[in-house]
């Protein structure tokens, strides 16, 4: 035999950990390609790798030698690779597709250096290569079902809550912010019996909370509950007590659901049911889903295939129950721990008891998903079963005892080589290993023989280093066997030593152990924890991403709770300016054209800036619709030449309006408004010309097509997309695109509001819009308005915003209330320039006496927002008085009872701050000459 390096060399310990890896089937094959003299050599391995004729390996061959069998696809970027590594690189790995000895391409890893002389001259460049076919699989199914999870995460349903002792809402999720009706500054801090209008409701309400609180104990009921504004719903709520971190009771935490339409729920809940089905079949562990409101617990398949609990649904109590007695308190702490101490993420091993009355050692960990407070919302995870595993760990150290004992009797595993007679020892355990009778005759011909192709040169290394007296060796190494008369393959750890005699090794003995079990199962175990782990991971990075679009949603929200404030402030000025003005108009003499040239100034002026306030009514969702069933291929067309005028003779239009086009539910003018501003802002855009593309379409969003449109829930959508050929937008513009005020304009050349209102009717109209652009490439800008459900009736176009000329006054009496002095002395002083009788009050109290007073009163003009009892209260109050009478209110935005989510009830006459004469006057006559 040659010579080897000795055994504590870097060479040694660099080859031995080659032909360990080589063993462990890590690395299939190495090569050293002499990069001066283009000289390649490779071993056996990387030949057969590579399709090679197996002469070859050891031999000098070129790199393109070896390159014919590199994928098509793949073999620029790898010899590209090749190139930089060997320019200018130090070390390489590089993955791409091989044809093997089998004709099929497989995925392999080429990971190697580069070796350096003195001047920095690249001179060698030794490598190993490495099957990744398998790794590339479990990549693909793993991220198969972390987007299959991540969809079940996104569509979970349900109302949330919390309390204090005292019965005051700490917080609510959206779900619960819809059933309230009520924007959460309104209903945080008030108890139900502030907020619902039965007080013998909002008691029984109480009680049970109270109860709940004081038992500590989960209860899941249903709840009819009657609203202020007359609403009434049934709710099915799951409470629980909020604990505190040593365990005290300090409020209370629900859920609920609204089932007043129980089918439309159940439908949900399938539908969610199914798409978790789904995500939980990907794996083989027990993945468990645990929601924290009402303890309840969702499981895959895999409970009951591993323990054979025939469940998909318990409690969170039913799961600690089944914990051995004496681990129980140890996990229900350590869980604990995690949740109540802010952690992220659990993991513990315990004893979970089967359905059969065994347990199962199970190793389970879980992720802790949070809400933007912290406060645990649920937690996701899986349990594997290690029972295998403790059972071969169990069988190891059995073999080792009777290794132990076969050692001091000198026969099970024990081998004893005679090296001067070239005699080998076996007794039957031994033979065993190598798949040989007991009876057999062996020889080392037969040690040889039976050792796996892939494993015997390094065992055979490892067997004379024990038996060199240069180098006495420890005979430490783990082989595969492939059975002489049965063929099976086993794994054999072995030991030894060599006995020396005048500086001869002339005897060696060992021990051997079969250690097949012990392989598979820590091979099962290190990919499960793998696999676990990257799904922990990813969800982690999933509640992260939800986090930040749940603040940038809560930015837009303060923002536009702050716009809106601002535009009714304003439209109440504006209404004090615009309306004098209106009556000075009148009333100057018509000969001062100067006076009168100032007058329309202002007047311009004034009504730029209501334009201005309706736009940051627009953004906060605070302006009143109404919407038709409205055919959006129609509104386009009917727009065609407004766009042309619009655009300019340097942008070319083009429309394109799909076919068959559903219908939508929306406000037709505020949708041309959105229209003919994304119109605008892409002229803009485009200051030398270019093409403006506005598109129609169906556009139905499901699980296959859902990362096409990130963001936008599943449905069917009527598609609107303008797009034009223009400068396009820097990431750190598109992300504040949306953003009031914002503009990359000069000044004096855009308010920053035009896309503001485009978010806000969209978003107040239940669609989506999507921006997507990119630096010299233009921008696209898509909305997403929610298909008209059932058959949609033509229906007549909104009346034009142009106005017309108004009517003439009337003698009708008419009482003005408004707590704004100023307003309320310029709409008295202007209906009676129209010729009516007018009184007023400052509020209800004032009001309705007068009311009473006068019976000829014809139509009651009111504020809608005052202090104590606002406009809408206020008509509750007189028409209960005076059936017949009419109202006509007046606002400064629709933050009030008037609407319903934005939309205004077609029955209600309303005139918006700030007004003129002549609008003053049309809506009056309209008002009074209602019927019905």
């Amino acid at each position: 035999m040659n010579a080897a390096p000795p055994n504590d060399s870097p060479a040694a310990r660099a080859a031995a950990s080659v032909n360990m890896a080589l063993a462990a089937g890590a690395i299939v094959g190495t090569w050293f390609w002499d990069v001066t003299n283009d000289q390649l050599t490779v071993d056996a391995y990387l030949a057969r790798a590579f399709g090679l004729d197996p002469a070859l390996a050891g031999k000098k061959m070129q790199l393109h030698d070896v390159l014919g069998a590199i994928h098509p696809d793949d073999l620029p970027g790898l010899t590209a690779a090749i190139d930089a590594a060997v320019r200018d690189g130090d070390r390489f790995a590089h993955p791409y597709r091989a044809r093997g000895e089998d004709g099929q391409y497989h995925w392999l890893e080429g990971i190697g250096r580069i070796e350096r002389n003195a001047s920095g001259r690249a001179t060698g460049f030794p490598g190993v290569l490495i099957d990744i076919d398998e790794r590339l699989r479990v990549q693909a199914e793993r991220d198969q079902a972390q987007a299959l999870l991540r969809s079940f995460m996104e569509a979970a349903p349900g109302v949330m809550y919390a309390k204090d002792r005292q019965g005051r809402l700490l917080m609510g999720n959206h779900g619960a912010t819809e059933l309230i009706g009520l924007p959460p500054q309104q209903y945080v801090g008030r108890t139900d019996a502030e907020l619902l209008g039965d007080p013998a409701q909002a008691a029984a309400v109480m009680a049970t909370d109270e109860r709940i609180m004081a038992s500590g104990r989960t209860e899941q009921l249903e709840e009819k509950i009657s609203f202020a504004d007359g609403r009434q719903a049934w709710w099915l709520s799951t409470k629980a007590p909020l604990r505190d971190a040593d365990g005290a009771v300090i409020g209370l935490v629900g859920t609920s659901l609204d089932i007043t339409d129980r089918k439309a729920a159940e439908a949900e809940r399938l539908d969610i049911e199914e798409r978790y089905r789904l995500a939980a079949q990907a794996t083989n562990d027990a993945v468990w889903d645990w929601r924290m409101a009402d303890g309840h617990v969702i499981w895959n398949e895999a409970v009951s295939a591993l323990f054979g609990h025939a469940v998909k649904t318990s409690t969170a109590q039913w799961w600690l129950d089944h914990i051995h007695p004496d681990d129980r308190a140890r996990v229900d702490s350590s869980i604990h721990a995690v949740i109540d101490g802010h952690g992220s993420a659990w993991m513990d091993e315990y004893r979970f008891r089967r359905a059969d009355g065994s347990y199962a050692d199970v190793l389970d960990r879980g992720a802790v998903l949070r809400d933007a407070q912290g406060q645990p919302l649920r937690m996701i995870g899986a349990m594997l079963d290690l029972s295998a595993r403790k059972a071969a760990e169990a069988a190891l150290a059995d073999s080792e005892e009777r290794l132990r004992l076969a050692t001091e009797a000198s026969e099970q595993g024990f081998w004893d080589v005679d090296l001067v007679r070239g005699v080998l020892i076996w007794p039957p355990r031994t033979k065993a290993m190598f798949g040989m009778s007991a009876g057999a005759h062996v020889t080392m011909d037969d040690f040889r023989a039976g050792l796996h192709p892939d494993d015997r040169d390094a065992t055979l290394a490892a067997l004379d280093a024990a038996a060199d007296p240069a180098r006495r060796a420890s005979y430490d190494v783990e082989y595969r066997t492939v059975g002489k008369e049965d063929g099976i393959v086993r794994w054999v750890a072995a030991k030894g030593r060599g006995i020396f005699e005048h500086g001869q090794c002339v005897r060696m003995l060992g021990v051997a152990i079969d250690i097949t079990r012990r392989k598979a199962a820590d091979a099962r175990l290190q990919e499960l924890n793998e696999q676990l782990e990257a799904r922990v991971h990813a969800e982690v990075a999933e509640r992260l991403r939800v986090e930040d679009a749940l603040r940038q949603s809560r930015k837009m929200e303060a923002v536009g709770q702050l716009t809106g404030g601002i535009a009714h402030d304003f439209n109440n000025m504006l209404a004090t300016v615009i309306g004098p003005l209106d009556l000075l108009a009148l009333r100057i003499d018509s000969g001062d054209s100067r006076a009168h040239r100032y007058i329309e100034m202002a007047l311009d002026g004034a009504q730029r800036a209501a334009q201005l306030t309706q736009r940051l009514l627009a953004f906060s969702r605070q302006q009143p619709l109404q919407p038709v069933a409205l055919d959006s291929n129609h509104l386009l067309a009917g727009m065609s030449d407004l766009l042309v005028h619009s655009l300019g003779s340097s942008i070319m239009l083009e429309t394109l309006l799909g076919r068959d086009l559903w219908w939508t539910h929306a406000d037709a003018n505020q949708l041309e408004n959105v229209i003919l501003n994304l119109a605008v802002n892409a002229r803009d855009a485009m200051p030398g010309g270019g093409r403006l593309k506005v598109e129609t379409g169906n556009c139905r969003i499901d699980i296959g097509n859902a990362a096409s449109h990130p963001g936008i829930p599943a449905g069917d959508y009527v598609l609107i997309a303008v797009s034009d050929t223009g400068t396009g937008m820097a990431p750190d513009v598109q992300a504040r695109a949306f953003d009031p005020f914002f503009t990359t304009k000069d000044v004096g050349q855009g308010t920053g509001l035009g896309l503001s209102q485009v978010y806000g009717f969209v978003q107040q109209s239940a669609g989506h819009v999507a921006l997507e652009s990119s630096p010299g490439a233009g921008t696209c800008v898509r909305v997403y308005l929610p298909r008209l459900l059932g058959e949609a009736a033509p229906s007549a176009r909104p009346p034009s915003r142009s106005p017309a000329t108004p009517p003439d006054g009337g003698a009708e009496r008419i009482l003005v209330v408004d707590d704004d002095e100023a307003v309320r002395r310029f709409s008295v002083d202007a209906l009676t320039e129209l010729g009516y009788d007018v009184l007023s009050a400052d509020g209800a109290a004032s009001a309705l006496p007068l009311l009473d007073a006068h019976p000829s009163i014809a139509l009651l003009f009111t504020d809608v927002v005052m202090p104590e009892v606002n406009g809408r209260q206020l008509a509750e109050q007189a028409l209960a008085r005076r059936p017949g009478l009419k109202v006509l209110y007046a606002t400064g935005n629709s933050r009030n009872a008037l609407v319903d989510d934005g939309v205004l009830d077609a029955r209600v006459q309303l005139i918006g701050k700030p007004f003129t004469i002549d609008e003053l006057a049309t809506r009056v006559r309209v008002a009074l000459a209602q019927t019905g």
